[in-house]
């Protein structure tokens, strides 16, 4: 069994491999070049985007002019904004607890109001792949499925608003995604990745084919 390499391993040229430096800074642009994508991550995100476009049309509640119907104009409210805005903290949360789980002690909570992202992140943490797509990936398929379940439920309106709230939901996870499917083109290599948090840069490695066939 591998053990996890330490910050100091991963430096070392003969054993790995530098295949990204992401700054803080630039995760929109990088985000951006990754949606068309066709990474499993990526194109589950599109799914989820696809399937709540429908939801949102299907239980649209009459096709009137918004401007003649003021309840559309709080339903858009509560379900593009109020809603997505309450459950940051769960989706936070939910990249937080593996982190901890895994073992990270210096968690850290960013925004990028410029860029529109709030973001976590475990200062000097090494992560394998294993728990970093964990990391990434828990906001997305617990409360997609959270949401999923309680639009079955509810009531029509709500199904209404709960469908755009899914909609604004899946676009937060876009970032998470783009990474995850980033590392799939290393699918056949050990990667770990790191964060300075005070330099706001994410470091990913891959260990060296040579080195992984050993």
């Amino acid at each position: 069994m591998h053990s996890k390499p330490t910050i100091e391993d991963l430096e070392d040229v003969s054993s790995y491999e530098k295949i990204l430096t992401l700054s803080y800074n630039d995760i929109a642009p990088f985000v951006i070049r990754s949606l068309r994508s066709f990474s499993f991550p990526m194109t589950l995100m599109w799914i989820v985007m696809t399937v709540s476009m429908f939801l949102v049309i299907w239980h649209w509640p009459g096709l009137r002019i918004v401007s003649a119907n003021p309840r559309i104009l709080t339903g858009l409210a509560a379900g593009l904004m109020a809603i997505p805005l309450l459950l940051v903290p769960v989706h936070e949360g939910l990249h937080l607890i593996p982190y901890r789980l895994g073992g990270a002690k210096d968690i850290r909570l960013g925004t990028d109001l410029r860029q529109g992202i709030i973001y976590v992140t475990a200062h000097r943490f090494v992560a394998d792949r294993r728990l970093y797509s964990l990391v990434a990936l828990a906001p997305f398929v617990i409360v997609t499925a959270g949401l999923l379940i309680i639009i079955l439920l509810c009531q029509p309106w709500w199904k209404w608003i709960l469908s755009l709230t899914l909609l604004a939901h899946t676009t937060m996870c876009a970032g998470d995604a783009a990474l995850i499917g980033f590392l799939k083109n290393y699918s056949h290599r050990r990667v770990f990745t790191w964060d300075d948090a005070d330099a706001m840069e994410a470091y990913f490695f891959a260990e060296k084919e040579d080195n992984n066939a050993i």
